[in-house]
């Protein structure tokens, strides 16, 4: 990191996003975060208007959450990553788009399964409409809010009508014979 200042300067993004694409191949999750939330503090106070220092929220959250089962600080994360994203990218952006699904992913590991549904709902509505109702990750959110009505909510009509969508379109886009559609 500190070549990375010397040479672009303390305040740079180029700096921050080459020392947080260095952390992201740190050997241990232990090490990873430490460098996340040391480039979270810094790009935070620095460039609080970049991208990079949302993704380094993204990235941390995601280490929090899969790693190491730390929920609410990963969903705090989380929250900060959507907020800025959202901001500098719109609502529409891939993105955007993923940090929505995280907060679906994140509640539902908390067993907030309304505020999971929510997020995934957010989440799928622009996906139907900017990537298409087919597409890859249309359908796996139409999945994870099928899991959330049938696991969280115990909603097996809506459950059920929400995995038979994802199957309709798996069927469309790869066809009826392909593995994972039969």
């Amino acid at each position: 990191k500190e070549g990375f200042v010397r040479l672009l300067g303390e305040d740079s993004a180029k700096a921050v996003y080459a020392a947080f694409m260095i952390a992201s191949q740190l050997p241990s999750d232990d090490e990873e975060i430490a460098e996340y939330r040391r480039l979270w503090e810094w790009a935070k106070a620095t460039l609080p208007g970049e991208v990079v220092t949302f993704d380094i929220a993204n990235n941390l959250a995601c280490d929090l959450d899969e790693g190491k089962g730390e929920y609410e600080e990963a969903k705090a994360f989380h929250l900060a990553a959507l907020a800025g994203r959202r901001s500098l990218l719109g609502q529409d952006n891939k993105d955007t788009l993923q940090s929505l699904g995280n907060l679906g992913t994140v509640l539902h590991s908390m067993e907030d399964y309304e505020g999971s549904l929510d997020y995934f709902q957010q989440a799928l509505r622009v996906q139907e409409k900017v990537l298409g109702k087919t597409h890859p990750d249309t359908l796996a959110t139409l999945m994870n809010v099928g899991s959330t009505y049938k696991i969280g909510l115990n909603d097996f009509t809506a459950a059920e009508e929400m995995f038979r969508l994802a199957l309709d379109g798996y069927e469309k886009s790869l066809g009826k014979n392909h593995e994972d559609t039969k």
